[in-house]
């Protein structure tokens, strides 16, 4: 549960990335790869980065990473935050490639303190065709909290939508948006990694959806544990076949990515699995979805059934349809008060900590609209501690430039020694909004948070950032 926040925050980003579409779009590009350490001094011996960012000059791009554990046996490391790449050409196919990174996370028992993480890079990319690109790569990573203060080098691939053309209109959106609830049925004889038996894990998350052709879809997906095993996380990208028989459809589906936390053995955190499942349309905008699965780590113990009910939204038909989509994107910083309430182990900790946290609104009315918040500790001691929250909210303008936000949210946390008392958590939360220009706006909030059962934190929100309206598929 404790890293579900910052996935979900990834997957929300990805979509986001993915799915704008404005008339200043100058195209986006995703950047992934491997990062191997050195000379590891943890059980992090590499990392797996994937970048999506927003090009706001033909030779720079500005947007979120997420990196986690794919070498050794720390399967649950977790970090997210901001990046910005330069790419500086050589020659008709050579580019140098300058990247900055600063983000936080932690997880796996291998980070303390703030976990806070920084990057630089540097990379030789060559040009395979207009729109990929090989890498060979090369970091710095520092790592606050853990032994990690090394050089790294690995391989990569850039992908940029809309190949070379920097103009309007080159960014492709996406197609179905699902909120999903998972079971994990761990097969028998499956060990945690502290060596008792394996239990049940329940997981919620979303999946963003993307139509190759009529029948193909990829998919990119975020979950964490909501029960049976506080702090697991998973990050997943999928191919999707579908056989439609008018309002009923069927499908078979494969999915690659990474995993850890909450005492679950991913090993290293490469975990793969596949699924079969009907999907039935109930409206013109929204399907149910059962799926039944099963999936495994590479590098691990783990292995377990899996069964799956999502609700999905479909942009794909809603497009057909004409008219546009209302959403908005915020990014910033927040800070949470810290009494003794908070933590599991009050002595000797910081009296606040200090998150990055990223929204994305979707408007289903002219002011009610829906929520998706992901969290991750930047500063005050509690590495690995994560949010991810789901809420209404409801938009009131105040004048020609102000307006005021009310929200409700609901969701999990935990990590980091974070006290919150089974993992679930609720908080209200109201912000002002100022419109700096028409693009976007200065955002400042003021909000309570609690956990769910009796015992746990209770602490006071302050957040402070940036919002960007925009509209889908016109």
């Amino acid at each position: 549960m404790a890293h579900y926040r910052r996935l979900t925050g990834a997957a929300l980003i990805a979509a986001l990335c993915l799915g704008t579409h404005s008339a200043q779009a100058q195209g986006f590009e995703v950047e992934t790869g491997i990062d191997v350490f050195a000379d590891p001094n943890t059980r992090i011996e590499g990392l797996h980065r994937l970048y999506v960012g927003h090009r706001v000059s033909p030779h720079f791009s500005f947007g979120q990473s997420i990196y986690s554990s794919a070498l050794g046996d720390a399967g649950g490391a977790f970090f997210w935050g901001f990046e910005g790449v330069a790419h500086i050409p050589l020659s008709q196919r050579l580019s140098l490639g300058l990247s900055g990174f600063v983000g936080g996370g932690g997880g796996a028992a291998q980070v303390v303190g703030d976990g806070t993480m920084l990057r630089a890079g540097l990379s030789l990319d060559y040009r395979l065709s207009q729109a990929w690109d090989l890498q060979l790569t090369s970091s710095w990573i520092r790592i606050a909290g853990a032994p990690i203060d090394d050089p790294a080098f690995g391989l990569g691939l850039r992908y940029r939508f809309g190949g070379t053309d920097t103009a309007p209109g080159s960014t492709p959106e996406f197609d179905d948006l699902a909120a999903v609830a998972m079971q994990l049925l761990p097969a028998s004889g499956v060990r945690a990694r502290s060596g008792g038996r394996q239990g049940s894990v329940s997981l919620v998350g979303v999946r963003a959806q993307f139509d190759v052709n009529e029948r193909t879809q990829l998919s990119f997906s975020a979950a964490g544990a909501a029960r049976g095993a506080q702090g697991y996380m998973q990050i997943m990208g999928g191919a999707r076949r579908t056989f439609a028989m008018n309002r009923l459809s069927f499908f078979v589906e494969g999915r690659a990515g990474f995993a850890g936390g909450g005492d679950v053995d991913t090993g290293a955190g490469m975990l793969v699995g596949a699924s079969a499942g009907v999907s039935l349309q109930v409206s013109h905008r929204f399907d149910v979805e059962l799926a039944f699965g099963g999936m495994t780590a590479l590098d691990g113990d783990f292995r377990a059934g899996s069964v799956s009910l999502s609700l999905v939204r479909s942009f794909d038909r809603a497009r057909a349809g004409g008219g546009g989509e209302r959403w908005a994107f915020s990014t910033g910083l927040s800070a949470q008060t810290a009494d003794a309430s908070f933590y599991l182990n009050p002595v000797g900790r910081d009296d606040y900590v200090a998150m990055q946290e990223t929204s994305l609104d979707y408007f289903v009315g002219r002011r009610i609209y829906l929520t998706g918040n992901a969290q991750t500790t930047v500063a005050g001691g509690v590495s690995g501690y994560a949010l991810g929250l789901v809420g209404l909210g409801y938009e009131m303008p105040l004048g020609d430039r102000w307006s005021l936000s009310v929200e409700g949210l609901l969701g999990a946390a935990g990590g980091g020694g974070v006290n919150t008392a089974g993992g679930i958590v609720a908080g209200l939360r109201a912000e002002v909004d100022y419109r700096v220009g028409d693009a976007w706006r200065l955002s400042m909030g003021l909000g309570q948070l609690a956990s769910v059962r009796s015992g746990g934190m209770s602490p006071t929100t302050v957040t402070l950032g940036v919002k960007i309206p925009f509209t889908t598929h016109r």
